[in-house]
């Protein structure tokens, strides 16, 4: 599956390809060379590939956009490669571009939602068994709608039904992680 972004981030007049907010999300940590970047780019991005000639031209155009800096690194036993991280303006220009993530995943639910309905309910049957496997929030959030206007059915009942299973473990992981923070914190000397 190869990666083609639907949307297009704008914050503040500055236009970014979809590859581009991730490659400013993986600098925002760490910075990184273009091959490491690659590498995490198919780390989290699973069957989604993101090929090298997506990634350099992306990588230069962040860095005319002021959003990166690269640092030439030299290497004795190998080619040069060159560093990249984030400038302030790359930190504020990712910051705008995730806090537009939820408008973003908005317009991708809606989009999907009319594709499904286009389809028929044989050809969306895939789609809806795809965000049960995925725990897809745009499928959550298609499924929720569905149900708030009314045509939710009772063959929509293995979605709910899974999806609370899966909901219920996750709350259960923020539960545990919550309990051993306050765990630690006690144990440091904080309060709750």
């Amino acid at each position: 599956m190869a990666f083609s972004g639907m949307g297009r981030h704008k914050p503040h007049g500055t236009r970014l390809s979809p590859v581009q907010v991730l490659i400013l999300a993986i600098l925002k940590d760490n910075p990184a060379h273009g091959y490491v970047i690659i590498q995490k780019l198919g780390d989290r991005l699973g069957p989604i590939r993101v090929k090298s000639g997506t990634v350099y031209p992306a990588l230069h155009r962040l860095v005319e956009k002021g959003l990166i800096q690269g640092t030439h690194v030299l290497q004795e036993d190998g080619p040069d490669t060159v560093e990249y991280e984030l400038t302030t303006k790359g930190r504020k220009i990712l910051s705008l571009a995730l806090q537009n993530l939820d408008s973003e995943w908005g317009a991708q639910g809606r989009i999907w939602r009319f594709l499904a309905s286009q389809a028929g309910e044989k050809a969306a049957a895939p789609l809806l068994d795809w965000t049960v496997r995925e725990r897809s929030p745009i499928g959550f959030a298609a499924m929720k709608a569905r149900c708030e206007s009314g045509r939710c059915s009772h063959k929509h009942l293995e979605f709910l039904k899974q999806y609370r299973s899966y909901l219920k473990q996750e709350l259960d992981w923020v539960n545990t992680q919550l309990e051993e923070m306050k765990s630690s914190e006690k144990g440091n000397g904080g309060e709750e």
